[in-house]
């Protein structure tokens, strides 16, 4: 075998080992080969055959919503809405080769690939009517996404050992949610699904927000992991009460080299989703008069304090078991985090006496609807007697004083 051939060979290998973290690291979702077949293994000058290749979406398979997760409050199951990763769109594929003949080499709207999702396409060749390793390229055109040339390696009667590579895969454990405050869990498996063995593996924890930490270590090193192996990384990290809600991503990069020492890159996010919890309690109790009296209309106002970390909505307090006649249901609608607001109810103390009540206050969040209660009273002091013995008072004195005037008019005439 010539120089250029072996050097045409290598520089197609070498290809072959960049594009895939290339491709499988692009930031737009788009798809790269993910495993490729050719059958038979080795064509002789001149036979047919067929190349297979897998396409796979470099988005992950969906952890939960982004924006909209809640939580079944009798279950604990996570709920998540129709917003997940979006698909990519492959407008074509084609087979291309200058040295090997395409048969049947194009495929049109093959339509959209989801996240985690794969298509298998086969191509019909037919082998040249030299020996020698060939390098036939697959073309994939996605909408609005990186494009993929991936060389695919087609040996005829060659006696040229092809180069084994190794291909880690990241699966991902994720808690179903993760309150403020919190800490977490996560549990990685790497798994090797090449045929030759990984070794100098790197595995760097890279979170986007700087109110989740790792509570442990970023970095991770693995001597080595033979194919079909698998290794697990537990990880545990830390949260403040200050992390955005909604699905926080934490970027995992894995560094690894191959049996040539060819260097490869996986890239992994795992989305946390981060629902936050209100919690609803009496932040203070007023009553206008401050003393009451049997007789007096009182306003009684409850101010309902927010102490969680996501905002409580439909807020509603209602008063039970209170004999006193009046106003006993307020709606307050949104109260956020640190915020409170009042309930104001409009009574009449029409009897003297200590009422023991029931505030019963409902409200609703990202795990459901919650009610909480608080036993509360208020005392209604008798009528003070003072008015009563100035009115008789009053009276007397009007009736000693008619009483006088008359007697000193009779007196006079």
């Amino acid at each position: 075998m010539g120089r250029q051939t072996i050097g045409r060979i290598t520089g197609a290998l070498i290809l072959i080992l960049l594009l895939i973290p290339a491709a499988a690291s692009a930031a737009a979702p788009t798809v790269f080969v993910s495993n490729y077949t050719v059958t038979p293994a080795v064509l002789m000058p001149g036979d047919e055959g067929t190349i297979t290749v897998v396409l796979t979406s470099t988005a992950p398979a969906a952890t939960g919503s982004p924006l909209n997760i809640r939580l079944d409050p009798g279950t604990g199951e996570a709920n998540t809405s129709t917003e997940t990763q979006e698909n990519a769109y492959v407008e074509n594929a084609l087979l291309a080769s200058e040295d090997v003949e395409v048969l049947t080499g194009s495929f049109q709207d093959i339509g959209e690939i989801g996240p985690g999702q794969s298509i298998p396409l086969t191509f019909r060749i037919r082998a040249p009517g030299e020996e020698g390793i060939y390098f036939p390229e697959v073309w994939v055109r996605v909408r609005d996404g990186a494009g993929v040339r991936y060389p695919v390696p087609v040996n005829v009667n060659s006696a040229y050992a092809l180069i084994k590579k190794p291909v880690l895969r990241v699966e991902r454990g994720v808690p179903a949610s993760v309150d403020p405050g919190d800490p977490f869990n996560v549990t990685l498996i790497l798994h090797n699904d090449g045929q030759a063995s990984a070794s100098d593996i790197s595995v760097d924890v890279n979170a986007t927000s700087g109110a989740i930490t790792p509570r442990d270590s970023e970095n991770y090193y693995i001597p080595k992991l033979g194919a079909g192996e698998e290794s697990v990384l537990n990880l545990t990290f830390e949260t403040d009460t200050g992390v955005p809600l909604g699905l926080t991503p934490v970027i995992v990069t894995v560094d690894y080299r191959g049996a040539n020492l060819a260097a490869f890159r996986q890239v992994a996010t795992i989305g946390i989703p981060i629902v936050g919890r209100a919690e609803m309690g009496i932040a203070s109790i007023r009553t206008e008069p401050a003393r009451i009296t049997a007789g007096d209309p009182v306003d009684l106002t409850i101010r309902l304090e927010n102490t969680g970390t996501a905002d409580a909505e439909s807020v509603r307090a209602t008063i039970e078991g209170l004999s006193l006649p009046g106003t006993k249901e307020a709606f307050l609608g949104t109260i956020e985090p640190g915020n409170d607001g009042p309930a104001v109810f409009a009574l009449q103390a029409d009897e003297e006496g200590v009422f023991d009540y029931t505030l019963t206050i409902q409200y609703a969040d990202d795990y459901g609807a919650h009610t909480t209660r608080q036993a509360l009273q208020v005392v209604v002091a008798e009528q003070s007697p003072v008015p009563v013995i100035a009115a008789v008072a009053a009276v007397l004195v009007v009736v000693i004083a008619a009483a006088v005037y008359g007697y000193r008019r009779r007196k006079e005439e």
